[in-house]
């Protein structure tokens, strides 16, 4: 743990854990032992890093997040899998990502500077690119492919599989 980072005495990070410089943790966070988190990171309360998983520099995690837990996926058997998540994302209440699987690759990747809105959902071998809003309850299923700049409006769905092209916008409740 990087001397500059601050860990409130509540919090539980587990040996193996790497947090970097200027980094916050805050009152009843839970950070796994494979997690990383970047320069900067603040984890607000009550949110679970765990898994294989990378926060990038600048990223902010607000209550009742649960990151890097096991795909929802019944064909997942333990297998080593990862989630990463790029630089300057703002990751609201009650989100949701999971680590990917092995028939995916192994990974799910987040890139940086986007937001996921309360309750939005990563499942497993997603890529999301870079400056993605997801609105409240956007959900995105495994295996998608997100492109740069594309906006999911709230309460929307993306199915299995599918890709969105750079720059679309998807409307509220589709």
């Amino acid at each position: 743990m990087d001397p500059s980072a601050d860990v409130h005495r509540s919090a539980v990070v587990e040996e193996g854990a790497v947090i970097g410089a200027g980094a916050v943790v805050g009152p009843f966070n839970v950070v796994g032992p494979d997690v990383r988190l970047g320069a900067g990171v603040v984890l607000k309360s009550h949110v679970t890093v765990t898994g294989m998983t990378e926060i990038g520099d600048e990223t902010v995690i607000f209550p009742g997040a649960v990151i890097g837990e096991i795909p929802q996926d019944l064909k997942f058997k333990g297998e080593a899998s990862r989630l990463i998540v790029g630089k300057r994302n703002r990751i609201r209440e009650g989100v949701t990502m999971n680590t990917g699987t092995e028939g995916g690759g192994g990974e799910t990747r987040v890139g940086d500077d986007c937001l996921f809105m309360t309750g939005a959902h990563v499942a497993h071998d997603a890529i999301v690119g870079d400056r993605v809003i997801v609105a409240n309850q956007g959900a995105i299923a495994g295996h998608c492919v997100i492109e740069d700049d594309v906006i999911i409006g709230g309460l929307s769905g993306i199915h299995q599989w599918v890709r969105v092209g750079k720059g679309a916008i998807i409307g509220a409740v589709t």
